[in-house]
């Protein structure tokens, strides 16, 4: 990912129903560590929209987005710690 790929998520991130809200940057990340952190909770928010139609045609596309999904809990733990707001 570079620089100009970073801006145009971060750009266009808006937080997703039932996820963190993590549009305030931490100061220790990156810009593009940052935006493939978004870039991630994109990815899983479109899967779970999709959760259905994955989990009959394609489990094991699911079962990843779930190992995913587990990964991206403790970095956004890591990063945002008890400062997180839920946007549920």
């Amino acid at each position: 990912m570079n620089n100009k790929e970073a801006n145009q998520i971060i750009d266009n991130y808006k937080p997703h129903k039932g996820f963190y809200d993590l549009t305030e940057r931490p100061k220790i990340l990156t810009k593009i560590k940052y935006a493939k952190v978004l870039n991630t909770q994109n990815i899983l928010a479109e899967a779970e929209k999709n959760k259905e139609y994955l989990t009959k045609m394609t489990p094991i596309q699911y079962q990843e987005a779930k190992e995913i999904s587990a990964l991206y809990q403790a970095i956004v733990w890591q990063y945002w710690g008890y400062r997180y707001n839920s946007n549920i």
